[in-house]
């Protein structure tokens, strides 16, 4: 029988997370709510459009992996969102469910074997049109699997979570993660420099990221061609396969790309080898 949530820590958890609307630290005092209610290491959350937008992580291990690989790339090998493209509705859902027992070996080695994550379970939270939240919430190999009664939890309280997802993420504004960081001039220059430089991962050669680079100061294609030594015909060709790689269409989404990088990066977004 699921015990009941005993009702001052739901109403002070509710406090906070209602006093945290559209504010930076939204998300992480969410995350702090459906904790009290089940114990999980790890928590992700994404905006999926075209594709998935970074917003807040809580991950303490193997999280460059998150940056480095799924977001450029294995997001799209992921069970939740391939089942969330075949019209997966809004709930909370666990990866048996969602894989059906076929999880891709090539993804099962490069995110569960690489992450340590034994257990996952995904809150899928439509907000508005064209709009929809993926939270994704892990347990590491120390931890039990999880319980009927966890899962009827997380059931009971979704609705609670989605409700407040609408509010937070209502407007037609652009997604950005939800950080709280203040850093100093410098160090938000030296920020930037090291994201510039690390834009994209390793989906990017290096001619391909120094391409973006020059697109996010600005240039046009003549003057990237003028700076790098190389044709306009080449520059046109090194970003139309940059934004294939990560998915973009225009340089107003790489823009976005970026801005969600450099604040989400970890330790200010170093270069990738």
């Amino acid at each position: 029988m699921t015990q009941p949530f005993p009702t001052d820590a739901l109403t002070r958890s509710m406090t906070e997370v209602v006093d945290a609307l559209h504010s930076s630290a939204f998300a992480a005092t969410l995350v702090r709510l459906i904790q009290q209610q089940v114990a999980f290491d790890c928590a992700l959350l994404l905006g999926v459009g075209q594709r998935p937008v970074y917003l807040y992580d809580n991950l303490n291990h193997q999280r460059a992996l998150l940056f480095d690989r799924y977001l450029t790339s294995h997001f799209s090998q992921d069970p939740f969102m391939l089942a969330l493209d075949q019209g997966l509705g809004a709930g909370v859902w666990t990866l048996a469910q969602v894989s059906q027992g076929r999880l891709d070996p090539e993804y099962r080695h490069h995110f569960y074997q690489a992450t340590g994550w034994q257990e996952e379970v995904g809150l899928i939270l439509p907000v508005r049109g064209g709009l929809t939240l993926m939270l994704f919430l892990g347990r590491l190999d120390k931890r039990s699997p999880l319980s009927r009664d966890e899962l009827a939890r997380l059931e009971a309280i979704f609705p609670l979570v989605h409700s407040l997802c609408r509010q937070q993420w209502r407007q037609e504004t652009p997604l950005l993660a939800q950080s709280s960081a203040q850093p100093d001039s410098a160090s938000l220059k030296s920020a930037v420099e090291q994201a510039m430089a690390s834009v994209g991962g390793d989906r990017l050669t290096r001619r391909e990221r120094q391409v973006a680079e020059l697109l996010l100061q600005g240039l046009d294609t003549e003057a990237i061609a003028t700076a790098l030594g190389i044709g306009g015909g080449t520059v046109k060709n090194h970003r139309k396969h940059l934004y294939a790689k990560l998915r973009l269409g225009s340089r107003a989404e790489l823009f976005s790309f970026f801005l969600n990088h450099l604040i989400a990066a970890p330790d200010g977004g170093e270069p990738t080898a």
